[in-house]
């Protein structure tokens, strides 16, 4: 009996060191994503010069959102690494159509939504990905039906992707662009809310425009915070290897 009982304890203490090592190597692999997702990041802020900090502020409010919505903790972290990279299929469009200064010609803008095709492209063929590429493919589907690449509509449109529909919108309103003025959170939210010749809250799932909603102070507070900082991912990490000593 005790040498089965010491059996049985060796073993428990194996498979206990078994895990701990399962985990180890586990942050290991959240740690080299975010990283991934980071400096990918870097490469879309550096391809669109217009979006200044979007890109982190997204990743951020995203998250909050999806810690809002109860979401398992796993998927709010893969929306905070893989909610920056949104736009990232932007890097395959023309530059002098992502910024020019006014209103895009219906080619131009039919050339423009290709963007989420090749988001989804980039990330395709890896179920580790998998939010990354519904992110990048589907940000701009609306609930009811009429946003693209497919015309999804209700719950076709995955959570995280949902999410980061309301979120880009919410921040390209309060920021300025070439073709418009900045915003301020109130008149934003009125958009969102009531809706204008172009944003309708029937864009949106009606539980995240809750959030919205019912949160509005401290969304307008994390988006001032993030806003404090105007160099974004590109200049900062340009400044980084500045202060790196090569020699």
């Amino acid at each position: 009996m005790n040498a089965s009982f010491q059996e049985i304890r060796a073993l428990n203490q194996e498979l206990e060191s078994f895990y701990a090592e399962l985990e180890h190597f586990s942050n290991e692999l959240r740690y080299i994503y975010s990283e991934f997702s980071q400096r990918l990041s870097i490469i879309a802020e550096g391809y669109d010069e217009n979006t200044g900090n979007h890109i982190e502020r997204v990743g951020e409010l995203s998250k909050y959102v999806a810690r809002k919505l109860g979401l398992n903790e796993d998927l709010v972290r893969d929306i905070e690494y893989f909610a920056p990279l949104h736009d990232i299929g932007k890097i395959m469009i023309p530059k002098e159509i992502l910024n020019k200064p006014g209103r895009l010609t219906v080619e131009e803008f039919e050339t423009v939504k290709k963007h989420t095709i090749y988001g989804g492209a980039i990330f395709a063929n890896s179920e580790r990905l998998e939010v990354a590429r519904n992110i990048a493919l589907y940000h701009h589907e609306k609930w009811d039906g009429s946003g693209y690449p497919y015309g999804l509509k209700n719950d076709d449109i995955p959570i995280e992707a949902a999410i980061v529909a309301l979120v880009d919108v919410y921040d390209a309103l309060r920021s300025e662009r070439p073709y418009k003025k900045a915003l301020s959170h109130e008149e934003a939210m009125r958009i969102i809310l009531n809706g204008d010749d172009r944003t309708r809250p029937e864009h949106f799932k009606p539980e995240v425009l809750k959030i919205f909603a019912d949160n509005s102070q401290k969304i307008k507070e994390l988006w001032d915070e993030l806003s404090k900082n105007q160099e974004g991912f590109l200049k900062r990490f340009l400044k980084t290897l500045g202060d790196i000593n090569l020699d």
